[in-house]
């Protein structure tokens, strides 16, 4: 991102200025967060109190400056310059300067794009089920349990024997970096089957999923 910044500053001046010889402006403008600049303009150079006189003063200005972006950018890749400078006297004893600055940096993205899917011709959200890190790594588990009629564990207890489609499944054990949807593309089912035998509200690594795998 590139945005120029124009203002104007007045400069009040203790007596009568007749002539400008000398005169430069520097900054000192610095951000303090993402969007925020704050700082001061440097304001330097000697002037005549008459076009004849010999005798020069020196005059030294901070000019207070905030200026608030609608922007955020990257800190590590911020810059600002002077681009445009120039003055003019008003009021015998006013100086009247014109700025012009350029902030550039690199912008921040927002919050990430939220994962659609197609469902009979209409959008719907899907959400991505996140997976907090634990400080050990669990390892893998899958053990395949073919349905015998007889109670497995309290795993299974949720299972209805008699009306149930699916005559084998899966107890996964949950790693790290994975989430709900990449375990459903592994073993090609849906949130809808899973959840009709686990709680997917509270998931982490470690947890253990039962994966209906459907009967051929």
């Amino acid at each position: 991102m590139k945005k120029k910044v124009t203002f104007e500053k007045s400069i009040e001046f203790p007596t009568m200025i007749g002539e400008v010889t000398e005169i430069s402006l520097d900054h000192r403008l610095k951000f303090i967060d993402e969007s925020s600049v704050e700082g001061h303009l440097l304001l330097t150079g000697k002037y005549k109190m008459t076009e004849a006189s010999r005798l020069e003063e020196d005059f030294n200005y901070e000019i207070p400056t905030e200026i608030a972006l609608t922007e955020k950018l990257d800190l590590n890749t911020t810059n600002i310059e002077i681009t445009d400078f120039y003055y003019e006297i008003e009021n015998e004893n006013t100086l009247i300067c014109h700025i012009e600055l350029l902030v550039e940096g690199l912008e921040l993205l927002d919050e990430e794009p939220k994962l659609e899917r197609e469902c009979d011709g209409d959008k719907i959200e899907e959400k991505e089920i996140e997976i907090p890190n634990i400080e050990e790594e669990k390892k893998e588990e899958e053990i395949i349990v073919e349905d015998t009629g007889k109670t497995i564990n309290s795993l299974f207890s949720n299972l209805d024997d008699e009306n149930d489609k699916y005559g084998t499944f899966i107890v996964y054990m949950v790693r790290q970096n994975e989430t709900i949807n990449s375990i459903i593309e592994k073993y090609h089912t849906t949130i809808d089957e899973l959840e009709k035998y686990n709680d997917l509200k509270e998931i982490n690594i470690g947890t253990k999923l039962i994966i209906p795998i459907v009967n051929e």
